[in-house]
Formats: C-alpha cells, sequence, structure tokens
C-alpha cells in the first residue's frame, strides 16, 4: 500500500491474474488519475518517479513488467473503506528525464477491462436466433477470467427474427459490435470495476436514473461546504427531439419518442428541447420506429453543473453513472442530479475529485436532500 496520509492506494499488476506490485514500484508513486464518464471508456494515469539505479530502471522496465497488455488493479482507501477505481490493461507507457540528475519519471497510461474486449476482430461471427441482448452476453463470457459478469437487459422494443431468414453476425471486435447494439437499442455498455479487486461487471442496459442519492455536495456553506467549486450551465441545444412515421392503412402516423427508460424527471421545471429531428422511419414497422426513437433520442441533458472538491471533507468517493444531492446553490440548483463524469486525482496525503452533473431542468422535485 502506497501511504498516502489518510488516503491509501493499493496497485496490482499481472498478466491476468494480478498481485501486489513490488514494495520499489509502490515506493516510487508519485499519484494516479482515474476518469469515469458515460458514453465514454473509462482510463487511468499512474506516475512514478525512479532512479536510473533502481529496479525499476534496471529489471522491470527492461523485462515487460510495465508493458502494454499487463493489467493494472488500482484499489483507493479512504479513511479504512477500499473502493476499486481502475482495473484494465496499460496501454502506452512514457519515460522522460526529470531534470533532476539520475532521476526519471514513467507514466503508466490504460483503459479498463474493454480495452482486452477491443484487441480482436471477430467479424463475420454468427449469432442464429440471438437477440442483442443474448449475443453481449455470449461475448462477455469471454472474459470471465478476467472477473468480468455481464449484466444485460433486454430492449423494450425487440422485433423477432427469424434465425432461417437472417442470422445476424458480428461487426468488428467484441466492445465495438456490444458499443454499436447498445447504440442502436438506445442503451449503453461500460464495465463497471469492483466491487472486490478483479472483479468486473459489464453492463449494456438503459441509462439508470433511479435510486438512493449519494451524500449531497454543499455549495457556500461556510465549515459545512464540501466543493471547492462549481459552475452551473443551462443550454437549450444540448438535447434534441426526435419523431418519426410510420405507415397505417396507407397514411403516415406521426410516432412522438416512448417515455421508457428514461427515469423520472430530476427536475421539477424541465427545459424543453429547442431543437427537434425527423427520422425517416415509414419503411419500418413500429417496433422498429419506437427502436430507432429510443435509439436517437440524445443522452445529453440541457442543464449541467461542474466543479472539484476535496474527498477528505466530503467523507466519501463520488461514483459516476448515479444521483447524487446538491444543497446550498439556491432554488434553481438545488435537489438531486445524475453524475455524468468523474475524475479521481490522488497524490500523497489528498484524493480530489472533478465532477460533471446533469438534468433535465430546474428547481428541486424534492424538498430538500440529506448532508
Amino acid at each position: 500500500m502506497a501511504p498516502l496520509s489518510s488516503v491509501g492506494l493499493t496497485v496490482l499488476m499481472g498478466p491476468v491474474a494480478v498481485r501486489p506490485a513490488p514494495a520499489d514500484v509502490v515506493a516510487a508513486i508519485d499519484g494516479a488519475t482515474v476518469t469515469q464518464a458515460v458514453g465514454s471508456r473509462s482510463g487511468f494515469q499512474l506516475s512514478l518517479t525512479y532512479s536510473r539505479t533502481s529496479t525499476i530502471g534496471q529489471t522491470l522496465l527492461p523485462t515487460g513488467f510495465f508493458d502494454p497488455m499487463v493489467r493494472v488493479v488500482l484499489v483507493a482507501v479512504l479513511r479504512g473503506v477500499p473502493t476499486v477505481l481502475a482495473d484494465g490493461p496499460i496501454k502506452r507507457q512514457d519515460v522522460t528525464a526529470t531534470g533532476r540528475p539520475g532521476e526519471n519519471r514513467l507514466v503508466l497510461t490504460g483503459e479498463d477491462v474493454s480495452g482486452y474486449m477491443d484487441a480482436v476482430d471477430l467479424t463475420g461471427f454468427p449469432f442464429p436466433g440471438m437477440p442483442a441482448f443474448a449475443r453481449v452476453a455470449l461475448m462477455m463470457a469471454k472474459y470471465a477470467p478476467l472477473g468480468v459478469v455481464p449484466a444485460t437487459v433486454p430492449a423494450p422494443f425487440q422485433g423477432v427474427e427469424s434465425p432461417i431468414a437472417k442470422i445476424a453476425q458480428q461487426t468488428g471486435t467484441d466492445f465495438a459490435y456490444a458499443t454499436q447494439l447498445a447504440k442502436d437499442a438506445g442503451y449503453e455498455f461500460y464495465i463497471r470495476p469492483g466491487p472486490l479487486p478483479g472483479a468486473n461487471v459489464a453492463y449494456w442496459g438503459p441509462q439508470v436514473r433511479v435510486g438512493p442519492s449519494q451524500p449531497a455536495i454543499s455549495i457556500d456553506l461556510g465549515s459545512a461546504a464540501t466543493a471547492d467549486t462549481v459552475t452551473f450551465a443551462a443550454d437549450g441545444n444540448a438535447s434534441v427531439l426526435p419523431f418519426g412515421h410510420v405507415k397505417i392503412a396507407g397514411f403516415s402516423v406521426p410516432v412522438p419518442l416512448p417515455p421508457v427508460g428514461l427515469g423520472p424527471p430530476l427536475a421539477a421545471r424541465p427545459l424543453v428541447p429547442t431543437n427537434t429531428k425527423l427520422l425517416g422511419t415509414e419503411a419500418l414497422t413500429m417496433p422498429e420506429v419506437l427502436s430507432a426513437l429510443f435509439a436517437a433520442r440524445t443522452s445529453t441533458d440541457p442543464v449541467t453543473a461542474s466543479g472539484t472538491m476535496d474527498l477528505t471533507r466530503y467523507g466519501t468517493p463520488l461514483s459516476a453513472r448515479s444521483l447524487v444531492g446538491v444543497r446550498g446553490a439556491g432554488p434553481a440548483h438545488d435537489g438531486v442530479w445524475f453524475v455524468r463524469s468523474i475524475t479521481h486525482t490522488l497524490g500523497r496525503g489528498s484524493w480530489k475529485q472533478a465532477f460533471q452533473l446533469a438534468r433535465d431542468g430546474l428547481v428541486s422535485t424534492v424538498p430538500e436532500v440529506l448532508p
């Protein structure tokens, strides 16, 4: 464990199975950065400073200990509670002379476990008679040695295809194909590390905006404030309302976006999208039209908040893709928000987070949020 005052950082490494990193590696760690965001793959950077005579420069680097595709697991500890922040392959290593005699800096850049899923092109692999969610579950099964457990949700508007008339075939890598299937269904596909080191959940389904909220981010509340800075914005061009048509008895009938899987509103006064988008759906069946509308809806909310905070004051790591309360910002911005992205920055003695929140409008839907 790298001692970071009240913050701890455990680094596990290995080709597939991982074990604690050597003591020289732990002692050389300057800090780590981990980013988790909706719509993109999670990633990490680990920075180490070492002397030319250390085992890092003399043995570990030359023998491939830090080579691309080596697995790294980062577990941060705050007040004795561990949180798995990253699990995946190294994709790049950079060595820089620091300018001080005999000292170098090694920066390891990596991705989550989906980095292994994006390595082999399996175009043409058949999936006879299998709906999209079953295809994703089958693809994820091959990554069980990496601790991957699939969590897939059937699409709400899934047409039934005859396995005789058409056999679905994979296009691209497992990650690319699973991501495309999610986009076609209006879903998202991502890997969430944990809850235990070496375990991962591969989620393929709708964006989840329900459940308990994390402790509130407190703003401008004196000694009770937990956020350093917060900026709010409302952008009417950020979201688009799609609609289409379907042929019924020779007539084109408009079909609006179905309110399925979007979750309850997080704001009492939602901002109406200022843009609409007409889809060419007249040649499609009703299930196909609904699926196209569901996939075309924008995942961008018109109201956002971004800021930074120190976890030694906040008390617990803020998680992406979940809900959090905000208080002290005023009637327009207090209430419950969806956490779109988190960037963890760990240094010796500190653990800071930069966050981006989002919701569909202004004014809270709840009378108060808990600190």
